[in-house]
């Protein structure tokens, strides 16, 4: 923005010194009676007019050159530059007829679809409908068999001791599943560009126990038509910052939000449920 006002004011005053400047300039200099000059005042005004005019001219086509080499250059750049994005992605969910929780981890896939390695991936998960869930969840825990815990806990690295809320799903006394609103940043490394490689895709994991929280209510919850909550599923918003050595620093935010998308057994008669994530960057 700095260059593309510079450029403006560059043209304004270039404008102002060869339209008025110069000609008031050009006429007091011939208008002077010194003297020396031969010919006629008018092959003066005539020569030096045109070889003004032609600086001038030379001038813009000059600044139209350097300004779409500047355009291509940005564009360039646009492109070059590592770009994380979240797609929608589909993840199922296993379970049974029993009364028996499986439980998976849950990742999170990030694809880099700029032109450069992205470096340095730094993913920061927070669940912005926290208590929302928590209230819709509070309605129906006799049925899901949960408990809600509250436990302080103390930050070591500054000795801060602060409240959290655990969400406890009770089977035999112990705690399968857990969270908090949001979680420490987690280092994932580096994603080399999908048009380089397509396959070269990074995952985030997350927390355990947050996993393991989202199975139990995934596979506990009701998906009777109109007992159906989807209010019980949190949110979540992912920060993640990367870097290049080319051309910096970055963060993008995104938004994800859970969709069920059905329900079926696969040929070994084991029951999926399948539910899609879906991702918004947050502008």
């Amino acid at each position: 923005m700095k260059d593309f006002k510079f450029n403006i004011w560059f043209v304004i005053i270039t404008l102002i010194v060869a339209l008025i400047v110069v000609p008031i300039i050009f006429n007091y200099v011939f208008m002077w009676e010194s003297g020396w000059s031969r010919g006629e005042t008018s092959d003066w005004f005539t020569l030096y007019g045109n070889i003004i005019g032609g600086l001038i001219g030379g001038f813009f086509t000059y600044l139209a050159l350097m300004l779409t080499f500047k355009d291509q250059n940005d564009r360039k750049v646009s492109e070059m530059k590592p770009r994380i994005d979240i797609p929608h992605q589909t993840i199922e969910f296993k379970t049974d007829i029993t009364d028996e929780v499986f439980y998976q981890s849950v990742f999170i896939e990030l694809n880099n679809i700029g032109g450069s390695i992205a470096k340095n991936i730094e993913c920061t998960l927070s669940l912005p409908n926290y208590d929302q869930v928590l209230s819709e969840l509070e309605k129906d825990k006799q049925r899901l068999g949960v408990k809600f815990v509250e436990s302080q806990i103390t930050n070591l690295s500054n000795n801060v001791t602060e409240s959290r809320k655990h969400l406890m799903v009770l089977k035999d006394n112990v705690n399968l599943g857990s969270l908090q609103k949001k979680y420490e940043a987690k280092f994932i490394g580096t994603c080399i560009p999908l048009v380089l490689n397509p396959e070269a895709k990074s995952h985030f994991r997350l927390e355990e126990r947050l996993s393991q929280w989202i199975c139990y209510i995934v596979q506990k919850r009701s998906y009777t038509p109109g007992l159906f909550n989807d209010k019980q599923l949190f949110n979540f918003v992912l920060e993640v910052k990367y870097s290049s050595e080319e051309y910096g620093d970055f963060k993008d935010t995104f938004n994800l939000e859970w969709t069920h998308n059905g329900i079926w057994a696969d040929e070994n008669a084991d029951i999926k449920i399948s539910y899609v994530l879906k991702s918004a960057k947050v502008a």
